[in-house]
């Protein structure tokens, strides 16, 4: 998340309040806890009881947040909206975006359909079993519907594991090529920074 956010975003206190929107486990909290004030929420009580103790989590309901009007600086989902329905996608991050203060980021990461090898893991992961990838320009227009400007997609997860932590700069230089594993898609909250 770091290399998406920046050392020192503009608008972004130093130790911003960050939600993890579908945070299963708690793993992504784990990483940033150490930096940033980070709470996750998920539908499944289950999953939020393996999360590590240190962390905080609250259970949501399925269109519903737990958190008051501007609450957050930062706001991410990893691999979340291909598990709300279609109907409910644009509802969802409707309600994210309300939980974000006036200047807020959001970054939404998804599979990429239009990587071949995605697609194949897609179709076998029994996680996945009855869901559909979402193609990046719909998730543009629904940032677009929640009326998040400074909309930007980028691409990533073309090289494996091992060569991705030796050189991280292949990645990041191929960001703007559609065929990564997965994408993502930021905004921010309109509005001026509190």
């Amino acid at each position: 998340m770091l290399q998406f956010i920046g050392r020192h975003p503009e608008g972004i206190p130093p130790r911003p309040r960050v939600l993890d929107v579908g945070c299963g486990q708690g793993h992504a909290l784990s990483f940033l806890n150490n930096r940033w004030n980070v709470v996750g929420t998920d539908v499944s009580h289950e999953m939020l009881l393996a999360a590590p103790k240190r962390v905080k989590v609250a259970v949501q309901d399925r269109l519903a947040l737990p958190f008051a009007d501007g609450t957050f600086d930062i706001a991410f989902a990893f691999c979340v909206y291909h598990h709300v329905s279609d109907g409910e996608q644009s509802l969802h991050l409707q309600e994210v975006v309300r939980t974000l203060r006036p200047g807020a980021r959001l970054f939404v990461f998804e599979h990429n359909p239009y990587n071949p090898v995605t697609q194949i893991v897609f179709r076998r992961a029994p996680v996945d079993r009855d869901c559909t990838m979402i193609p990046p320009a719909r998730m543009r227009r629904m940032f677009a519907a929640a009326e998040l400007s400074d909309v930007t997609t980028g691409y990533l997860l073309f090289t494996p594991q091992p060569v991705a932590a030796r050189a991280p700069w292949v990645d990041a230089t191929l960001r703007w090529l559609p065929l990564g594993g997965q994408y993502y898609v930021s905004g921010r909250k309109r509005g001026r920074p509190l």
